[in-house]
């Protein structure tokens, strides 16, 4: 994996020329591939965050918190306090499910004092992660989105990061996002989905019993993220692969460009599961 070309044609074959299409098995493939690539490039260290970011375009932004100036990956820290909103996350337990290189998960522990715990399909990013993000606070598991290893109502809010879009069945992966959530927990997503996908989203939320509090397309915040998207990415994926840029969403590729033309939105969902209601006896 040392040299230039191979591992990124090797990478970059278990991606669809349709990212959307890719399956389950090359997501996986990718990502432990890309923790190899990365480790052989030395920058593992500093590749906590694979998200695209956001930038403020305007003033209809919903962070609690300030970014600092010179914070690494700035604009990635912003997208997960952005999906958090005010919402306080203290003494809570928290499941990122699909938390990749670990970042998002170490963000929250950081932030708040909550257990949270990071899953994800890569057995190579879970090990980094275990590696790297060390604390009491914070637990990573190997595991599917659709088979979630963890036990019924476990948890107070599930944090799901542009990850999604990968997982190929929508409502198991929502049904089991329910069957963690303790009542009153908090589902924060955020991805890019078309349009119709995110109104089966929002329909299928409300048939487990959550209620969408906030509901906002984010697009062009994360566009501008990737506008200043940084050039060294060849060293990193080792050539200019089209389906790694599009992976990266680049200016110019696929995703990007269906993002600016409306065809998929970047959106903000934040959801409460609801009590069950139950109906008064009649005597």
């Amino acid at each position: 994996m040392a040299n230039g070309s191979e591992p990124a044609v090797a990478m970059s074959a278990h991606l669809a020329d349709d990212l959307l299409s890719t399956t389950a098995g090359g997501w996986r493939n990718f990502y432990n591939l890309l923790s190899r690539r990365l480790e052989a490039v030395g920058v593992a260290d500093s590749s906590f965050f694979l998200n695209y970011g956001y930038v403020p375009t305007d003033s209809d932004n919903e962070s609690a918190f300030v970014i600092r100036d010179g914070t690494f990956n700035a604009n990635s820290v912003r997208l997960v306090f952005e999906v958090i909103g005010s919402l306080d996350l203290n003494n809570r337990t928290v499941v990122e499910i699909g938390c990749g290189r670990g970042g998002n998960s170490r963000t929250v522990a950081e932030k708040f004092s909550a257990h949270v715990i990071g899953i994800d399909m890569s057995s190579e990013a879970i090990a980094f992660c275990e590696k790297t993000h060390v604390g009491s606070s914070i637990d990573f598991k190997v595991g599917d989105a659709l088979n979630i290893p963890l036990g019924d109502a476990v948890c107070d809010a599930v944090l799901n990061i542009e990850s999604s879009h990968s997982y190929g069945n929508l409502p198991k992966f929502l049904g089991e996002v329910r069957r963690i959530c303790r009542t009153e927990a908090w589902f924060l997503h955020t991805d890019f989905l078309s349009p119709e996908d995110w109104d089966y989203v929002r329909m299928r939320l409300k048939a487990l019993g959550f209620a969408v509090e906030d509901d906002r397309d984010i697009t062009a915040n994360v566009l501008a993220s990737r506008d200043q998207a940084s050039n060294n990415w060849e060293q990193v994926y080792g050539d200019g692969n089209p389906r790694v840029a599009n992976f990266l969403a680049l200016p110019g590729s696929a995703i990007y460009e269906q993002m600016r033309a409306g065809l998929l939105e970047y959106r903000i969902l934040r959801s409460q599961l609801r009590a069950p209601t139950t109906s008064a006896s009649t005597g």
